[in-house]
Formats: C-alpha cells, sequence, structure tokens
C-alpha cells in the first residue's frame, strides 16, 4: 500500500495585521503573514504514518502553490514523509475549489504513474478542510475527478485481511466504512497530537530533492485551472463587524452581568423583529441570466428528514418568489415514499423522488450520479444544500461533476444585480460566507457553470409555518446506477441515542476543553445548567465541544457543532470553549451568549454578547450564586 497525503501552506489567522486585507479586490496579500501548515493535515500526516506502520508502503507529501510552500513539504519530510510533490506554476493562481482540485488530481494521476509505477493500490488521505478557506470542498472534488470513493470525517481506521476499514462520524453517530476498491480518498478531522520532527530527520528533509511540477508537466487543460477553471468569483470582502449584531461587553460583576442578561432575555422574548431587508425586484425589461427552478436537496437519514432542510425551503421559497420561479425538494434514499408530502407542506411546490434500495444508506459516489443525472434532465438554475456533514460531503462531487460553482457554509443567500468588469449579470445569487475562521466575510457569485449551488449553515435560515393543506407535485425519477456505482460498503452503524433533544432546548450550557476534567463538569457545569434554568423559568440543558467529548466529560449526544448537533437557544453559556469554527457554525445563532473563558482574545468572544474573562473554578460558582440570589 503507498499514500499520498495533501497538505497546504495556510496563512496564521490568529494575527492577521490591517495593511494584509485588500479590500478592493476582495484578496489577502498572504506575503504580508506568516504561512503554517494547515493543522488538519498535520492530523493526517499522523494518520498516514500510522497506516504505514501496519500495512507498509511508500508516502508521498504533495501541495499546490508559491515556491515557498515548499516549507511545508520540508516539514512532512521531516516528520516522515518518504518524498515530496510541488506543484507550481503562476498559470494555477486565483483558482478557486474546483480549478484547486483539477491540477492536483491531475498531480495525484502522475504520482500514480511515474512514482508508484503504475500500482493502483494506494490511499489519498488529507485534513477535513483548510482554515483559510473552510470549505472542506477540494477533497471530494478531487475524488469526483478520479471516480473514487471519498471517506469524509475520518476519526480512526483498522486493516482486516489488508483491507482498509475507516471510522468515521455521521450526523446521527458513527459508521465503519470499507472502500471495494483502489486508490480511494479519506479525510481526517482530529485525530491525534501531531508529528515532531527529530533533529536528525530535519537535516535529512533538509537536503532533500523536491520534485517541482508546473502546469505543463500535468497536461493540465488551461481552461480548467486558474481563474479560467474558477467557478466562483469573490465579488467583496468585509469585515464581520459590518454585518454581526453583537459587541462582547466584558463584565466580571457577576450579579451587575446578570441584571443585564435578565434584561436582554425579557427584549428578546418580547421583540417581534423582522428581517427588513427589501426585497429583490427583476429589472424592467431584462431577463436574469439563470432561468428554472429553485432546489433544495433534502437531507434525511432513516426515513427522518433533517430540520435544516425546512429552513432551506424556506429560504428558496423566499428566492423563487423573488424570480417568479418555483421551488422543489431532492429527496434520495429507499422507502421514503411517505416524506414527500412533508416537504410540500413546508413550501415544496414539486419533489423529486429518488428511491432505489442502492441508496438506503448514505454514500457519495451513487448519491451524486444520482442528484447530477436529475439536474441534467430538469436543469435548475439553484440548489441549495445544508452544510452538515452529509451536505459537505456529496454538494462538491454534485458541483464538480455537473461543472457548477458551489459556496460553502453560506450564511446569507440574496438575489442581486452586479457588474464586473465589463460583465453584467442580472438576478444572480450572491452567496456570503465567513472565510479565515471568521476573520472575515466573502460575498460570493457564481461565473462558468452550470447551475449555482450553495450550502448554507444549519439554524441560519428561517423554515415557513408548516400547512398540511398545500398541494405540490411529485416526480419519481429512476436512477441509472448498479452496485458497481457503490465504491464501498457500509460495515457497521452506530446511532448515538439522544438522551435530549438539546437542539431544541431553550438554554444552554456548553462545556469546552477549558473545562479540564470530567469532575469539573459535573462540579460546574451541571449546577451552573440547574441554576440558569431555574433563573429563567425554563429547562436548561447541557452541552459540549467536541473536545469535551472526545476528553469524556459527557457522550456524543451532547456534542454542538460542526459534527455534532446545531442549536439556536435563547441563551447560551459557553464555558471553556476556545470557539473553533467548527464550533460556531452549531451555536453562533443564539440569541444571547456569555462566554467565559480565560483568554480575552479567544475566539468565542467575537460572537458573544457578554464575556467573563478568567478561570471557570472561580467564576462559575460565583455565577451560580448570583443566579441563585436573582432567581430567588
Amino acid at each position: 500500500m503507498n499514500y499520498i497525503v495533501l497538505v497546504k501552506q495556510v496563512p496564521d489567522i490568529r494575527n492577521i495585521p490591517d495593511e494584509a486585507w485588500d479590500w478592493e479586490k476582495g484578496t489577502l496579500k498572504r506575503g504580508l503573514l506568516e504561512n503554517v501548515l494547515n493543522e488538519l493535515d498535520k492530523q493526517a500526516l499522523v494518520f498516514t504514518f500510522k497506516m504505514r506502520e501496519q500495512h507498509g508502503g511508500r508516502v508521498v507529501a504533495l501541495t499546490m502553490g508559491p515556491p515557498f510552500a515548499e516549507e511545508v513539504l520540508r516539514y512532512a519530510l521531516s516528520v516522515g514523509a518518504d518524498d515530496a510533490v510541488l506543484l507550481t506554476d503562476r498559470k494555477l493562481g486565483g483558482a478557486d475549489t474546483a480549478a484547486t482540485a483539477y491540477p492536483l488530481a491531475q498531480a495525484i494521476s502522475k504520482i500514480e504513474q511515474e512514482l508508484f509505477h503504475g500500482d493502483r493500490e494506494y490511499v489519498i488521505v488529507s485534513g477535513m478542510q483548510s482554515v483559510d478557506g473552510d470549505t472542506a470542498q477540494v477533497p471530494p472534488q478531487i475524488a469526483e475527478e478520479l471516480s473514487m470513493v471519498h471517506i469524509a470525517y475520518a476519526t480512526a481506521f483498522s486493516f482486516n485481511n489488508g483491507q482498509l476499514r475507516v471510522d468515521r462520524i455521521t450526523r446521527k453517530g458513527s459508521e465503519t466504512i470499507a472502500p471495494d476498491n483502489y486508490p480511494c480518498m479519506v479525510t481526517v478531522t482530529q485525530w491525534t497530537e501531531p508529528s515532531f520532527p527529530s533533529f536528525h530527520r530535519t537535516r535529512w528533509a533538509q537536503s532533500q530533492e523536491i520534485y517541482q511540477w508546473s502546469a505543463d508537466d500535468i497536461q493540465s487543460d488551461e481552461s480548467q485551472i486558474g481563474l479560467a477553471g474558477s467557478r466562483t468569483a469573490v465579488v467583496k470582502i468585509f469585515s464581520p463587524k459590518e454585518v454581526s449584531k453583537k459587541t462582547c461587553v466584558f463584565e466580571n460583576d457577576v450579579d451587575k452581568l446578570i441584571g443585564m442578561l435578565r434584561e436582554s432575555y425579557e427584549n428578546k422574548l418580547e421583540s417581534t423583529e423582522k428581517d427588513e431587508q427589501p426585497k429583490y425586484h427583476l429589472p424592467e425589461g431584462r431577463e436574469p441570466d439563470y432561468q428554472g427552478e429553485i432546489w433544495v436537496f433534502a437531507e434525511q437519514e432513516g426515513g427522518e428528514i433533517n430540520p435544516a432542510t425546512f429552513e432551506l425551503l424556506g429560504k428558496a421559497t423566499e428566492l423563487a418568489g423573488q424570480l417568479n420561479e418555483k421551488t422543489a425538494a431532492v429527496l434520495v434514499g429507499h422507502n421514503i415514499k411517505d416524506l414527500p408530502q412533508k416537504l410540500i407542506s413546508y413550501g415544496a411546490d414539486r419533489v423529486y423522488v429518488i428511491d432505489d434500495e442502492l441508496l438506503k444508506d448514505f454514500l457519495p459516489l451513487p448519491y451524486s450520479k444520482a442528484v447530477s443525472e436529475l439536474i441534467g434532465e430538469y436543469a435548475p438554475q439553484m440548489m441549495l444544500f445544508s452544510a452538515t456533514p452529509l451536505g459537505r460531503e456529496l454538494a462538491p462531487r454534485v458541483a464538480y461533476r455537473t461543472k457548477s460553482g458551489l459556496t460553502a457554509d453560506c450564511t446569507g443567500l440574496d438575489i442581486i444585480d452586479t457588474k464586473r468588469g465589463r460583465q453584467e449579470y442580472t438576478g444572480i445569487l450572491q452567496q456570503t460566507r465567513p472565510a479565515l475562521g471568521g476573520n472575515i466575510m466573502a460575498a460570493i457569485i457564481t461565473q462558468n457553470s452550470t447551475v449555482q449551488m450553495s450550502t448554507a449553515r444549519p439554524g441560519v435560515m428561517r423554515a415557513l409555518e408548516p400547512d398540511d393543506q398545500r398541494k405540490g407535485e411529485i416526480i419519481e425519477h429512476k436512477p441509472e446506477i448498479t452496485s458497481s456505482d457503490l465504491g464501498a460498503h457500509i460495515i457497521s452503524s452506530t446511532l448515538r441515542q439522544m438522551t435530549s433533544e438539546i437542539k431544541d432546548a431553550g438554554a444552554i450550557v456548553c462545556a469546552g476543553a477549558g473545562c479540564k476534567t470530567k469532575d469539573n463538569f459535573e462540579k460546574y457545569i451541571l449546577p451552573l445548567a440547574d441554576s440558569l434554568g431555574r433563573f429563567l423559568g425554563e429547562e436548561a440543558m447541557v452541552g459540549a465541544s467536541r473536545a469535551a467529548v472526545e476528553l469524556g466529560f459527557t457522550d456524543r449526544s451532547h456534542q454542538i457543532g460542526q459534527t455534532g448537533q446545531t442549536v439556536k437557544p435563547r441563551v447560551y453559556i459557553a464555558a471553556g470553549v476556545s470557539g473553533a469554527v467548527q464550533h460556531l457554525t452549531g451555536m453562533q445563532n443564539s440569541d444571547i451568549i456569555i462566554a467565559i473563558n480565560k483568554d480575552s482574545k479567544a475566539p468565542i468572544f467575537k460572537v458573544s454578547d457578554y464575556g467573563l474573562v478568567g478561570n471557570l473554578e472561580e467564576i462559575i460558582p460565583q455565577l451560580i450564586a448570583a443566579l441563585d440570589r436573582s432567581g430567588n
């Protein structure tokens, strides 16, 4: 078995000087920043080295970037890689995810032929996403280009009689998957501590020759690389402060803080604030650039529709109304024919049903093939997916297969008219998303594409009130798939037991790794939730960051974040939570957020209303006492 590890040099987003932004062009002057190896790619390296320990083989590190990206390859060599390849060429600059995935796939094919001598028994490993983009789109799009299976959110692996098995996170638990053939792609989430290079190995790495390949060396099609091959374009970047309604008030007088919390809570209960965003109207005498229905991928597992789907239907209905189009849902699975009416009740005018026994469980290859077939036949102008683990795995493949632009993790979707250079756009989708760990917001449009596609963060859009009397059309589509299209098989699946529906909680106290121990979790977090519940007069539940769950403080049914649950309570207390983007995805739409952290610069404070700076062991007992005094 051989291995290719994708690594990326990224800017150090912890300290970005103002002069590094080019606000007019919507770009970052990366030469003014310190550059580091993407943290999850360090995890990918360790994951790969452990695989090599068990099954032998050769490890090749691959990156695409400017010449100075050689630094991350030297690091990869110093911690255990055998060879390194740098794909560097000015022609590759300015690429979006599709125009990045294509040349990397070409380079992988060259590695297979020239370094592995045609041996196809290899695994490609990378981190789930990079901190500068946070899209998680490049790995599945490489897999789509190379027609291979992709196993995402990997947390562990094993070999059974030489057959690779990968444990992965799903929205409702976990599963073990085995690829049916090689090569295959595996993307890892946080797995273990990264390796540290020895002095001897570092000296060796500095002396090694690194393969440098150009766009011509990998025989790339110039229409698929760089700016020409990009299917999306950033139209502007701006500070999150321009759209955020939150300014963190730091207050360590707990009695005063509780008074402010009560006032804010009562104001939220009384508020009937509505979105005042002006609605789009098509200019008289002009036709929109895209025409067709607005589609929503209806995510379901085990016959249960993910509530985030209903939120997307609400937004799709709004967008379709502005363009005088219909809203449709795409439902994929097996024995799901009782679900279309529910989608119609939440706003779908039409439901496309793809029901096949081979689609009973989610696997990206057959799902992307079936959905792409449907797009080819009915030609929507827009398709929206939820930014869940399933959506973030499926949408990139569908977008790449249908030659469509895709923007990830959107928090805003609006119809606009705009002009870029000599090109005028009418009635197109502007997709707004956070980037660089939340340091900026980017407004993005689709270009050179068949369909405008987005994944949207759960909890951001508003679902319509269901109307069980609504009528809609149901269209059944028989996909052209066979068992050979599966690419992998699920060996086992574990559903986590839902001890409480934390996603519906009105108040939550969430523990992070800063809670330190399970004893502290029980000593401080549980009593704080009890006191908060009594103070507010409603049940308060406990949550946990992924790091806290992995430290054993509580089980995964309480996990909040990208690979856990999305919540939007009226009050959210984050205790010892640093505020990684994966966690913020799951909770930042809470009405009132209080953060407790000893680091006053922790990212969690950027989305918080109130902040307490200090040790949990000192602050939480004071906060509990203040809540109890005020609640009596």
